[in-house]
C-alpha cells in the first residue's frame, strides 16, 4: 500500500509538471493581454475569460520541488540531496553514505 503511494504522489507531480511545462507560455502571453493598457477592452476582456478558464495547475505556485527521490515525500526534504530526511537518517544509520556523521540522532 505504501509502494502505492510513493508511486502515485511521484506521478502525480510528473503529470503537474507536464500541464504546467505545456501550458506555461499560453499563461505568460494572456497575463500580458491583460496587463496592456494600449489594447480595446473587449480584447482585454477574452483574454481574461481564457485566462480564468485555465486549469489551476498550470500556475507555477502550485508545483511542489521538494519532493523525496525515493519516497515520495514532499516535506522534509534536503536541498543537497533531493531526499527525505527520514531517508537520510536510515541511509546513515546503515552506513551507506560516505563522510556524513550522526550527530545526535
Amino acid at each position: 500500500m505504501k509502494i502505492k503511494n510513493k508511486i502515485s504522489n511521484i506521478n502525480k507531480d510528473k503529470l503537474k509538471r507536464k500541464e504546467y511545462i505545456k501550458k506555461e507560455i499560453k499563461r505568460i502571453v494572456l497575463l500580458s493581454i491583460i496587463q496592456n493598457l494600449n489594447l480595446k477592452p473587449i480584447k482585454r476582456a477574452l483574454a481574461l475569460r481564457r485566462f480564468s478558464q485555465l486549469k489551476r495547475n498550470t500556475s507555477i505556485s502550485r508545483q511542489n520541488n521538494n519532493i523525496c527521490l525515493k519516497t515520495g515525500r514532499n516535506k522534509g526534504v534536503l536541498r543537497l540531496t533531493n531526499l527525505s530526511r527520514h531517508y537520510m537518517k536510515q541511509l546513515s544509520l546503515i552506513g551507506n553514505l560516505q563522510n556524513i556523521k550522526i550527530k545526535s540522532w
